[in-house]
């Protein structure tokens, strides 16, 4: 065989693996889109099986869900369905071996937003703690606010315990888009 019958036979070799790899990724590509579609999603049924994992709760008039399940990992995010009027709510949960107790999961909760708070950009401080209870659990809020170019961010996190363990809470919002009255309806309504 003279050398140039060798190198199309090569290429031919390196086309072929090439063909099958692409194959190949873009079905475990399309696999992994499918997935992760049905695990973020805001269907009633994604939302109401969080609820279930996590905590029920009513929905906030003028509000929209969609909720996050992957493996362990539960997450409900409620958001104002007007963008930039109103605060947005997220209960988080790992239903997972988990080691410890709400407590030591608030701590690590203090201990997070304390690192947020020393990255650049990031200019959150505590500026409240209160207790709050959340069905029938007596709970430390933790508030904490900065200032950014032309608003003053303000967030409102805890955690409780939900239907399958060690729940956070956490309220994000502007100062100005801030409503007492409806964190207060929801709170109460989390059962």
């Amino acid at each position: 065989m003279n050398e140039s019958k060798k190198l199309l036979i090569g290429f031919g070799v390196i086309l072929v693996i090439c063909c099958c790899m692409a194959g190949v990724s873009y079905f475990a590509f399309r696999e992994f889109g499918n997935r992760m579609e049905s695990a973020v999603n805001g269907d009633p049924t994604s939302v109401a099986r969080a609820q279930k994992e996590i905590a029920g709760f009513d929905m906030p008039p003028g509000y929209s869900s969609f909720a996050f399940n992957m493996l362990n990992y539960n997450m409900i995010t409620l958001n104002p369905e007007t963008p930039g009027r109103g605060m947005m709510i997220m209960l988080m949960q790992y239903t997972g071996l988990v080691s410890g107790n709400s407590e030591q999961m608030e701590e690590q909760l203090r201990r997070a937003v304390s690192q947020q708070n020393t990255q650049p950009g990031a200019a959150m401080q505590v500026v409240d703690t209160h207790e709050e209870v959340i069905r029938s659990q007596t709970v430390t809020v933790t508030i904490s606010e900065g200032k950014y170019e032309t608003f003053t961010m303000r967030q409102w996190s805890t955690v409780f315990q939900g239907n399958k363990g060690p729940t956070i809470l956490m309220i994000q919002g502007t100062v100005e888009s801030w409503d007492d009255q409806l964190l207060e309806d929801f709170i109460k309504s989390i059962k």
